[in-house]
């Protein structure tokens, strides 16, 4: 198994971002070097009733749209709550000041920053799952970890260049 080498860094907003204000955040964070991977956590936002007696209905939320990430347009499905930003572990120092100045810059809300492993970074067995033995050099080890076997990727993983 082997070992992708970033370390993460977790963006915890006090309340829960609107879409303009994640669009503007990771917009932010993705100018920076060094940057591996971002995930967003988060509340689902459903795009449909999926259960109940009106089941099947269409959920109108103002806060499921699309936003702009690095040119790279996308449905935003969950209210941010928590970005976990994945980078080389040379950049980290010297990226940590700036990364709290974004924050302070666009963040509306107080946040907590930590420092750490948040994310699966070896192959895991939904991994084979997933994709089957000796897939290791066929996908993009950013995605490692990160997909439920049963999901379909191009629902819950967005690939911004």
């Amino acid at each position: 198994m082997s070992e992708t080498g970033f370390i993460d860094v977790k963006i915890f907003p006090q309340r829960l971002l609107k879409p303009e204000t994640a669009e503007k955040l990771l917009n932010r964070i993705y100018e920076l070097e060094g940057i591996v991977r971002v995930l967003v956590h988060g509340p689902s936002i459903p795009d449909r009733v999926y259960y109940g007696p009106a089941r099947g209905t269409e959920v109108n939320h103002s806060d499921r749209r699309k936003i702009t990430v690095r040119g790279e347009e996308f449905e935003l499905r969950v209210k941010v709550g928590e970005i976990i930003v994945g980078m080389l572990p040379e950049t980290l120092e010297e990226k940590m000041e700036t990364i709290e100045e974004i924050l302070d810059e666009v963040l509306p809300c107080s946040y907590k920053v930590f420092i750490g492993a948040f994310t699966k970074k070896d192959i895991t067995i939904s991994d084979y799952l997933k994709y089957g033995l000796k897939f290791e050099e066929k996908i993009d080890p950013r995605v490692i970890g990160m997909v439920d076997p049963s999901s379909r990727m191009k629902d819950t993983v967005v690939n911004i260049k």
